[in-house]
C-alpha cells in the first residue's frame, strides 16, 4: 500500500506536473489521515486483480484518491462508493457481458437503426478510464459512417453519460456525475444529422431517458450532479479564469436538462431525477405541425424503449432479495413488482402509437416547450 507514492508520481495527468504533484500530495493524505479505508480498499482491488476482473492494480488503487466530481466527497465517502459499485457490477450484469466490461471491451445494449451512410448507431456501456472523476460507467451513443462514405473510419462517441452505483442518504441509486457530447476535433456530426438520426430528439434528453431505463430496470433511484458542487467551482480550480468559463457552461447546461425532467433538490450536492416520464409527450398542447413532430418523437422512443428493455434481459440482470456472491457486503434487496403487473406494465408502455393521438394523451404543461429549447450540447 506504500508503493502508492511511486504510483502516483507515475502516472500521467491532465494537468502535467501541478496535476501530479497534487495527486502525490492526496495521496499522502489518504495514506496518513484514512489509513483503514485505504487498506480496506487496498484488500479489495488486489482480490479483483487476481480474481482477473481488474488488470491495472495501480490504478484502480489510485481510483480512490483522484478528486471527485462533487468537491463534498470525502476519501472515507469515496471509497465506501467504490466498494459499493464493486459488489454491485458482480449482482448486475450476467457473467459473459461482465467479463467483457473487466476486459474493457464495449457492452452493446442495443443496436439503433442507423442513418444513411453510417454502419452503426448503438447505445453502450464501456468502464470509464481509472482517473475518471465522474463515475466508473460510460454510456456512450456510438456511431459509425460507412467504409464507403469514408475511408480509415472510426466509431464516434456522441454523446456520453458518465455514472456509478453507490449509496446516496442509505438509498441505493445509479449517480450520473457527467455529461458530454462530441470531443473529437475534426470528425463531428452536425446538429442535422443528430436531428434526423434521433428523429428530433437532443441527444442528452435521449441518453436520461436511457438512463431512467436502467435504473427501473435495477430498482435503484436516480441520482444527478448538482452543478453547484462540481469540482471546477471548487479551489484551486476557481482561481483561473477558463476554469471559471468551463464551470459556467456546465451550470447552464445541466441545470436546463434536470429542469427539463422535473428534477427536484436531494442531499447535498446531489439532484433527484424522475425514473420514469411522460411518453406522450403533452402532444395535445401544440399546433398540428408541432404535434406531428410530437407523436414522430413519441413513437421513435416508444420503439427505441421496447427494444432497449428486450435486449437488457440478455445482458442484464435483476438482484433479489436472495441474490448473494463471495464477496458482497450487502443484500441489493429491491422491492418489485408481481409478475402480473409488471405484464400489464410492459402491455401499457408498449402500446401501438395510435393510442398518442390527440384525446388519447395526458397533458403534461411545459413538457414539449423543454424538449424543443433543451440544450444543444453539454461539456
Amino acid at each position: 500500500m506504500w508503493k502508492a507514492f511511486l504510483w502516483a508520481a507515475a502516472t500521467p495527468t491532465r494537468n502535467g506536473q501541478w496535476g501530479r504533484l497534487r495527486l502525490v500530495s492526496r495521496t499522502a493524505y489518504a495514506l496518513l489521515a484514512h489509513p483503514t479505508e485505504m487498506k480496506r480498499w487496498m484488500g479489495v482491488v488486489y482480490e479483483l486483480h487476481t480474481r482477473g476482473m481488474l488488470d491495472d492494480l495501480e490504478g484502480e488503487y489510485l481510483r480512490a484518491v483522484q478528486p471527485h466530481v462533487n468537491r463534498l466527497t470525502t476519501i472515507q465517502e469515496r471509497v465506501s462508493q467504490l466498494i459499493d459499485y464493486m459488489d454491485w457490477t458482480e449482482l448486475a450484469f450476467q457473467p459473459g457481458p461482465l467479463a467483457q466490461l473487466n476486459s474493457n471491451q464495449p457492452l452493446v445494449l442495443v443496436e439503433l437503426p442507423p442513418l444513411p451512410g453510417y454502419e452503426h448507431m448503438r447505445l453502450q456501456l464501456t468502464r470509464a478510464p481509472v482517473n475518471s472523476p465522474e463515475g466508473e460507467l460510460l454510456l456512450s451513443l456510438s456511431v459509425r459512417r460507412a467504409p464507403d462514405v469514408q475511408h480509415m473510419t472510426r466509431a464516434l462517441d456522441v454523446a456520453v453519460v458518465a455514472f456509478s452505483r453507490f449509496r446516496v442518504e442509505g438509498e441505493a441509486s445509479l449517480v450520473i456525475g457527467g455529461m458530454r457530447g462530441q470531443r473529437h476535433p475534426s470528425l463531428r456530426l452536425s446538429p442535422i444529422e443528430m436531428a434526423q438520426a434521433l428523429q428530433g430528439w437532443k441527444a442528452p434528453v435521449l441518453m436520461v431517458r436511457v438512463m431512467q431505463e436502467l435504473a427501473r430496470h435495477w430498482g435503484l433511484h436516480l441520482v444527478g450532479l448538482d452543478p453547484r458542487w462540481h469540482q471546477l467551482k471548487g479551489w484551486p480550480y476557481r482561481y483561473s479564469a477558463r476554469n471559471r468559463e468551463t464551470a459556467l457552461r456546465v451550470k447552464e447546461s445541466y441545470e436546463a436538462l434536470w429542469r427539463h425532467f422535473d428534477a427536484r433538490p436531494g442531499p447535498p450536492g446531489w439532484i433527484v431525477l424522475p425514473t420514469s416520464s411522460d411518453d406522450s409527450l403533452a402532444a395535445t398542447a401544440l399546433s398540428p405541425e408541432k404535434r406531428a413532430r410530437q407523436i414522430q418523437r413519441a413513437d421513435y422512443w416508444l420503439r427505441t424503449s421496447s427494444l432497449l428493455r428486450r435486449e437488457m434481459r440478455q445482458a442484464l440482470q435483476r438482484a433479489g432479495r436472495d441474490a448473494r456472491v463471495a464477496r458482497v457486503t450487502q443484500s441489493m434487496a429491491s422491492e418489485f413488482e408481481p409478475e402480473e403487473q409488471q405484464q400489464k406494465f410492459q402491455a401499457r408502455r408498449e402500446r401501438p402509437i395510435e393510442d398518442l393521438m390527440p384525446g388519447k394523451v395526458r397533458t403534461r404543461p411545459q413538457s414539449s416547450r423543454i424538449l424543443e429549447t433543451g440544450p444543444s450540447s453539454l461539456i
